[in-house]
């Protein structure tokens, strides 16, 4: 008989943009690749929050407290591409177009379910691989692994 490998179930998490009255104008499907995700997903708000500091030191450095257009588009963009980093391309851009391009609005919408799904999931996901993956050796062996991985 031979050796045989199976690939693993497909995680997916659904995210509904709602329309005012309720109604749900586009659902779309989050796949959940816990490999690639998390790295591109940690750069991505990593970008997002280096960003936002410096905005927020332009605001504070500024006389009267304004922030220029450049700031917000270059916030806008931090937050696109933390969105393409789970959305993917297609959909984000079906968000921005949802959204009206009303930034802040988006932001406060949409960020919630990547920080409070998406990222605990892929984390979830990636410790129990990294236990499945753990239970195929022996005890030495997970052991010397376990240094090398803290």
């Amino acid at each position: 008989m031979a050796y045989q490998a199976k690939r693993r179930k497909q995680f997916v998490e659904d995210f509904e943009l709602m329309n005012e009255d309720g109604t749900i104008a586009h659902t779309l499907h989050v796949s959940l690749d816990a490999d690639d995700m998390v790295g591109k997903i940690n750069r991505k708000y990593a970008e997002l929050t280096k960003t936002l500091a410096e905005t927020t030191e332009i605001k504070r450095q500024s006389e009267s407290g304004e922030v220029d257009a450049d700031c917000y588009e270059r916030l806008g963009t931090a937050v696109v591409n933390l969105f393409e980093a789970v959305f993917g391309p297609e959909d984000t851009e079906t968000i921005v177009q949802f959204y009206n391009n009303r930034y802040i609005e988006m932001c406060r919408e949409v960020t919630p379910f990547i920080t409070q799904v998406v990222i605990p999931q892929c984390i979830k996901i990636k410790q129990e691989n990294q236990q499945s993956i753990l239970q195929s050796y022996n005890r030495k062996q997970r052991r010397a692994f376990l240094k090398k991985v803290k």
